[in-house]
């Protein structure tokens, strides 16, 4: 039984993994690739910027990406563009995984 449950665990971490990694590539792609906002709308490139400055700021000022992510969410969710609160949005979620799943792994590594 315990077996079974080892293997189901893994299969959940690996899928897990996956999503997590494609949810962080996915939010990286559009930023390179300069998507989150329309060439033309400059509100959204404006508010994008205010963000992304905040978020760097975040980065600069604390060590662990807990703190960091609680910092954005903070200080930086003040956004009153649409677009870019639902980036925001997106990238909180994104980030919310990759924490769960870091935490998964430390609990489990305490099982086993």
């Amino acid at each position: 039984m315990r077996q079974i449950a080892s293997v189901l665990i893994l299969i959940s971490i690996a899928l897990f993994t996956v999503n997590a990694s494609k949810c962080e590539d996915d939010i990286l792609t559009q930023l390179k690739s300069g998507t989150v906002c329309q060439n033309t709308d400059t509100a959204c490139q404006t508010a994008l910027n205010t963000f992304l400055t905040c978020g760097v700021n975040c980065a600069q000022n604390n060590s662990s990406d807990s703190a960091i992510g609680l910092c954005v969410k903070t200080s930086c969710s003040n956004i009153t563009n649409e677009t870019v609160k639902g980036f925001y949005n997106k990238m909180l979620a994104c980030f919310d995984s990759v924490l769960f799943f870091s935490a998964l792994i430390v609990l489990l590594s305490l099982l086993f």
